[in-house]
């Protein structure tokens, strides 16, 4: 039996539902959104609260904490710039609100609470929004540094890795094309020896000689 505006809390309702499904049935579910994307609709989910809470209330309205939840969002998923923004933009909604806003739906008079019960209450709420912003933003940066050395250590590894397999790769080459090259070493030593200085095979059986040596230098 509350007095409240419905019309209007039903208006603005609806507008965030239709939106939601135009922006669901307009792109492919698998589709990944840009920090800008993003801080577009913590945006209008801020602007949506700070309308309903100025129609229930204002910051006296006990879910005016839901206007830290975009900003303790934003601040996992945003860049710093996006977050900073989002968080001014918070703030400045929670003083409209202590200052415009229609009164607190209630079951006969609405309590008639001090000014500084008010100004405690909003400074509370901006101080939270700033320790939310700052903390949660640094959390999600440490973490997002984190990956990043962790990718990073991984692509090294994976890389040491591959050059060991290549380096034991080619050890077993040269010690599988060594034992047939010295094989032949030998033997043109030996043709060497046995041709005579004005044989035609001469040069060829030098030729052979320095080759294999050739061969065992690059292995």
């Amino acid at each position: 039996d509350f007095s409240i505006p419905v019309l209007a809390v039903s208006g603005v309702i609806a507008t965030s539902a239709l939106i939601n499904l135009v922006v669901s049935l307009g792109r492919p579910a698998s589709a990944r959104i840009d920090d800008r994307e993003a801080a577009i609709f913590l945006v209008f989910d801020t602007l949506q609260l700070t309308v309903l809470l100025y129609l229930t209330g204002g910051n006296i309205n006990p879910f005016s904490l839901l206007l830290l939840a975009p900003v303790a969002i934003g601040a996992t998923i945003l860049s710093l710039r996006s977050t900073l923004a989002l968080s001014l933009l918070t703030i400045v909604c929670f003083c409209v609100l202590g200052v415009w806003c229609q009164p607190l739906p209630w079951r006969g008079h609405a309590p008639d609470l001090p000014e500084t019960y008010l100004v405690g209450e909003w400074a509370g709420l901006v101080l939270t929004t700033l320790l939310i912003t700052l903390y949660a933003w640094r959390l999600a940066e440490e973490a997002r540094q984190m990956n990043d050395a962790l990718a990073a250590a991984q692509a090294a590894l994976a890389r040491e890795q591959r050059v060991s397999a290549l380096g034991a790769l080619a050890a077993a080459a040269a010690h599988e094309l060594g034992s047939p090259l010295s094989t032949i070493a030998v033997i043109a030593k030996e043709m060497e020896r046995e041709v005579e200085l004005d044989d035609p095979l001469r040069e060829d059986v030098e030729l052979l000689a320095a080759e294999s040596e050739r061969c065992r230098a690059i292995l």
